[in-house]
């Protein structure tokens, strides 16, 4: 690795969702900033080289971070700086490229799996769906901050796919500004705590009933709440004794829902229920009653103004076949004639 900064995603928490070449920076590293609860601390140790210098983020301000960067152009240092989940979803990254553009530090992006994705695996659910969700509304990052309510009652207005990111403490906050938005009671929400961690909780519920599994699980620091019909299917594997059901009316909710958004002009004519009975047009009776009178010429009449065509073709045939046999036999009608004058000639000289 040559001198410079790379953003590495974390992935969700699990060592082992860290891609091959995010490692591969961590191992070749002379500097990590990394946090505890972004990654294993043991991990960490275990992967960078020798000599290797660890700074942890939740003890350094950003000014100490920035001058972090200032010695590593200095000295041609290899930093990486480890980010949880993906870069490309966290809402800093933008300035952490201009600071290091503006001091001189060439910087790269490494991906990384995203909690959201991590989260509707773990629980066996699609984030998109044709007949639930078309699209998936992010709101709300840890090192952003608290997301605005206001925007999410906005968002909930398209009835579609969310994932909000904030303290589960406020989980009655989230639930009022959802039904504010146009959400029911009813509406299916995962709840989504330290995904692929070895203390990860992934708990199913409702809007209804958000505040109490929250409180039942005992959730109050950063957690991912998936909201909307996608995720009203699948198992949460790591909550025992929970039953996973889906919401009686979620299917009709996502449908009146999606009335107010641009896709029901889309589905409008689609679902008009008048084409399976406009199905019976192509009348196949029409084969049928041209067939019948081919198949009965059974009558005389009939079956003689059927055949004048071809009764000449069989006289033009006849008339053929008779001159060829005339034809054929012609040599043997002279050879008759000669035999019948040499009769005489031999009786007059026997005579």
């Amino acid at each position: 690795m040559s001198a410079g900064i790379s953003f590495v995603g974390a992935g969700p928490g699990a060592t082992d969702l860290i891609t091959v070449r995010g490692a591969r920076r961590i191992g070749e590293a002379d500097v990590v900033l990394w946090s505890p609860s972004i990654i294993d601390a043991g991990w960490v140790r275990e992967n960078t080289k020798p000599g290797a210098e660890l700074i942890d983020l939740a003890r350094h301000g950003d000014d100490e971070v920035v001058e972090v960067y200032r010695r590593a152009v200095r000295d041609k240092l290899a930093v990486v700086r480890l980010f949880a989940g993906d870069p490309a979803t966290w809402g800093g990254l933008r300035a952490q490229l201009d600071i290091c553009a503006r001091i001189g530090l060439p910087a790269d992006v490494v991906a990384g799996v995203s909690p959201l994705s991590a989260a509707a695996v773990s629980a066996g659910v699609a984030l998109v769906e044709p007949d639930y969700a078309d699209s998936v509304i992010m709101a709300g990052q840890e090192a952003v901050g608290m997301p605005d309510l206001a925007q999410i009652k906005e968002y909930a207005q398209f009835g579609t796919t969310m994932a909000v990111l904030l303290p589960a403490a406020r989980a009655a906050e989230l639930a009022d500004a959802l039904r504010a938005g146009g959400y029911d009671d009813a509406t299916p929400v995962l709840a989504a705590y330290k995904v692929s961690w070895p203390d990860e909780i992934v708990a199913r519920t409702t809007i209804g009933e958000l505040v109490a599994t929250v409180k039942q699980h005992k959730l109050w620091r950063h957690t991912l709440f998936l909201i909307g019909g996608a995720v009203r299917a699948g198992r949460a594997r790591s909550v025992s004794g929970e039953t996973t059901r889906r919401p009686e009316n979620a299917a009709r909710w996502s449908r009146t829902r999606s009335r107010s958004s641009w896709r029901a002009e889309v589905k409008r004519p689609v679902a008009a229920p008048e084409k399976p009975e406009a199905e019976p047009e192509p009348p196949q009776q029409r084969v049928t009653v041209v067939a019948e009178p081919t198949r009965k010429p059974v009558p005389a009449k009939t079956a003689a103004a059927a055949s004048t065509p071809a009764k000449s073709v069989t006289a033009q045939a006849k008339k053929t076949s008779a001159k060829t046999t005339a034809a054929k036999k012609q040599p043997a009608k002279t050879t008759a004639k000669k035999t019948t004058r040499a009769q005489p000639q031999r009786a007059r000289r026997s005579s």
